[in-house]
């Protein structure tokens, strides 16, 4: 399938809101996100960076990271999950510490000309018509020696649960993607061809970790039986080892920029 638009996501704020980021789906690529970065980056604990989140949606991640005296420039194409975020900054009382921009990625450049200690750039990718293209024109912003936080939803982990769940027409017929009416991206990515695109822009990858390896596929009606802490101990346990990362629904791939 050809994608011709990025997709906006003014028209579903709201089931982000209710489907991601108050469930436990939620809590557990925050989990994965933050463990990632705590190991690899220090500093995250004891604040002071400057961070560029790019395509923030509602600001959740990056609010994390503003509780610990980090200064957050948050861009978001969509009107109303920056104004979600600028709400939730406030409802924190951590309005000093944000600058929100309303401007698609492609377009930070008209708006902003620093460099950053971090550039993230979470769930962002697979909502892309032209993905690499994009992710090349957020390297500029990433100080050398800098880090890149990159999450992205897998087609190696779409292919898998489709045959899991025996969904054989999605792939025989290659109908994996959605179609911008849902919360199923339109373009998800293969993570070998990313990896190479990373190689080839001179970051090296620091830090690997699948997120939701296996949430995913547990019945809804166990999920309610099951323990959430036990659930996240054993995500966390799984997200680096093989095969269940590569696996996973996300990967999240931390990155230094070569100075």
């Amino acid at each position: 399938m050809t994608i011709k638009t990025d997709q906006n996501f003014d028209n579903l704020s709201s089931r982000f809101r209710k489907n991601i980021y108050k469930t436990l789906k939620g809590q557990i690529r925050l989990n994965i996100l933050w463990r990632d970065l705590v190991e690899q980056l220090p500093e995250i604990e004891s604040g002071g960076l400057a961070i560029l989140d790019a395509g923030a949606g509602q600001g959740n991640f990056s609010l994390q990271l503003a509780k610990k005296n980090h200064q957050l420039t948050l861009c978001e194409i969509s009107a109303n999950m920056l104004e979600d975020a600028k709400k939730l900054f406030s409802e924190n009382a951590l309005d000093n510490c944000a600058e929100f921009i309303h401007c698609p990625v492609q377009e930070l450049s008209k708006h902003i000309n620093s460099q950053y200690d971090l550039v993230l750039s979470h769930a962002v990718m697979e909502w892309l018509a032209e993905p690499q293209q994009t992710l090349e024109t957020l390297l500029p912003f990433i100080k050398p020696g800098g880090y890149f936080s990159l999450m992205f939803y897998s087609r190696t982990g779409l292919i898998y649960q489709n045959l899991t769940h025996g969904n054989f027409d999605h792939i025989l017929n290659d109908s994996l993607a959605g179609e911008g009416k849902t919360l199923t991206p339109i373009n998800p990515q293969d993570p070998d061809d990313v990896y190479q695109w990373l190689k080839q822009n001179k970051l090296d990858i620091i830090s690997k970790s699948g997120v939701r390896v296996f949430y995913d596929g547990i019945h809804r009606e166990r999920r309610k039986q099951i323990d959430e802490g036990d659930l996240l101990e054993l995500e966390k346990r799984f997200s680096r080892q093989e095969p269940y990362c590569s696996l996973a629904r996300y990967i999240h791939v931390l990155c230094r920029k070569q100075t």
